[in-house]
């Protein structure tokens, strides 16, 4: 495993880019662009239209009541957010791929390295990704951002990305843990499933194409940030068996923010899920006890 320093404060300057959000809602997403890039604020708003108008019609007047009060609480986290993560590394090593395969009759991946790439996505039939998710459009611009697509028919299920460098890690993460770019290492982040398709094994599939894209082009580890709330992530990681290198706390009031890493022994928190009945791997912690 690469070794890094902790951080104890965060002061790095902005980077140009909408970051993605790990959430219910596509809203977030698509109002940060609206606000972050005045120079394309028409675009933004008419994404956020059009997206609006796609839940009411496919969803209905309740869901996007929902979406809109998840918008006020990301407006909320924009003024305060306070978050503790479990932070993962994961060795890049052969794993079979059966194991990992979505519960789905039929479905097909999709990796996206470019806006040229999504274009031609588009032109097959497919649902578009920078409709879904507007950020993508800028995150596609960076050359060390990769997109996952998981679609059933033309329809986008799944969506999860790769970060090969600091730039586009910053924009799918804001959460500043160390990653050694320079060493082979990357990190994953961005990651969503279409309600009506969750249950269905796509996140632990997802991670498998991505960790698997990693190994192929001589990456040796990935890291990435994990919520302790976040149970349903926690159990897919489980299944690569990880490494829990420590605990990461993340604070915002208005322009201040603050970041500390500390093991887990130190934090005070129960570790991870680590083991699925029926299931390989478990992930383990520093020291390295399941």
């Amino acid at each position: 495993m690469v070794r890094h320093p902790t951080t104890s404060s965060l002061d790095k300057a902005p980077i140009d880019c909408r970051p993605a959000f790990d959430t219910q809602s596509n809203i977030p997403g698509l109002v940060w662009g609206v606000f972050y890039d005045v120079g394309k604020k028409t675009y933004m708003l008419a994404a956020l239209i059009s997206r609006a108008r796609d839940i009411l019609r496919t969803e209905g007047a309740g869901a996007l009541l929902w979406h809109a009060i998840e918008f006020a609480g990301f407006l909320f986290r924009r003024v305060y957010r306070r978050q503790d993560v479990y932070l993962y590394e994961h060795n890049l090593v052969p794993r079979p791929r059966d194991k990992f395969l979505p519960r789905l009759e039929s479905y097909d991946l999709k990796v996206v390295h470019s806006n040229e790439e999504a274009d031609g996505l588009v032109a097959e039939g497919l649902e578009d990704l920078r409709s879904a998710f507007v950020f993508s459009r800028g995150l596609l611009e960076k050359k060390g951002a990769v997109a996952f697509c998981v679609y059933v028919g033309s329809e986008l299920a799944h969506v999860g990305w790769v970060a090969l460098d600091e730039e586009s890690k910053r924009c799918i993460d804001v959460l500043p843990y160390r990653v050694a770019f320079g060493e082979r290492q990357a990190c994953t982040g961005g990651t969503r499933t279409v309600p009506k398709y969750r249950g269905r094994g796509l996140m632990a599939y997802g991670y498998y194409e991505r960790l698997e894209y990693l190994r192929k082009r001589g990456y040796v580890s990935s890291r990435n940030a994990v919520e302790v709330t976040n149970v349903a992530s926690q159990k897919a990681h489980a299944r690569f068996a990880p490494t829990v290198y420590g605990v990461g706390r993340y604070m915002k009031l208005l322009w201040r923010t603050n970041w500390k890493e500390e093991t887990l022994a130190a934090s005070g928190l129960q570790p991870p899920v680590s083991r699925l009945p029926g299931r390989e791997g478990r992930s383990v912690t520093e020291d390295g006890k399941a």
